[in-house]
């Protein structure tokens, strides 16, 4: 009885293999940290190869799924990113660190931040980014803001 209960399922189960696979596949490469070109958004992400259209005299820093930072500046043609493709375990940690980075307004109500789990540890106290995307998922968005961008001033982008 219990087969015949589970028989539906074993035919979507390659379905949701595939789009497992998918969706790892869809993931990005590089996530906008920060731009000159009003056009190119703070947490927009690319693929390794991407051509962007960034003119001359603009620049973009970019940050990869490994976490380096790279900076262009821009040609006549537009610029093309590297191709080095991010690590599909990545990608869950990208899409994190591309909502924290997406431009949003961020409230400070002047209260103690709490998270589901509790109080939200200090900024300071997160130096990598599996520790700010851990923060993030467990409810300190602002800490977890806080400490991508000193994580970003103290890895190459002067300004955030």
């Amino acid at each position: 009885m219990l087969a015949r209960m589970f028989r539906p399922f074993r035919r979507l189960l390659p379905g949701l293999l595939l789009a497992a696979v998918a969706t790892a596949a869809a993931a990005s490469d590089y996530v906008v940290v920060r731009s000159s070109d009003p056009a190119i958004l703070r947490g927009q992400a690319f693929d390794a190869g991407a051509r962007l259209a960034l003119g001359p005299g603009g620049t973009v820093t970019l940050m990869h799924a490994s976490g380096d930072i790279v900076t262009f500046r821009g040609a006549a043609g537009g610029i093309s990113l590297p191709r080095r493709a991010a690590n599909p375990s990545d990608a869950e940690r990208m899409a994190v660190l591309r909502f924290i980075l997406a431009p949003a307004p961020r409230e400070t109500a002047g209260r103690p931040t709490r998270a589901r789990a509790g109080i939200c540890p200090p900024v300071e106290a997160l130096a990598t980014l599996d520790q700010i995307v851990q923060v993030q998922q467990g409810g300190c968005g602002e800490a977890a803001a806080q400490a991508l961008d000193a994580y970003l001033l103290s890895h190459g982008d002067a300004a955030p």
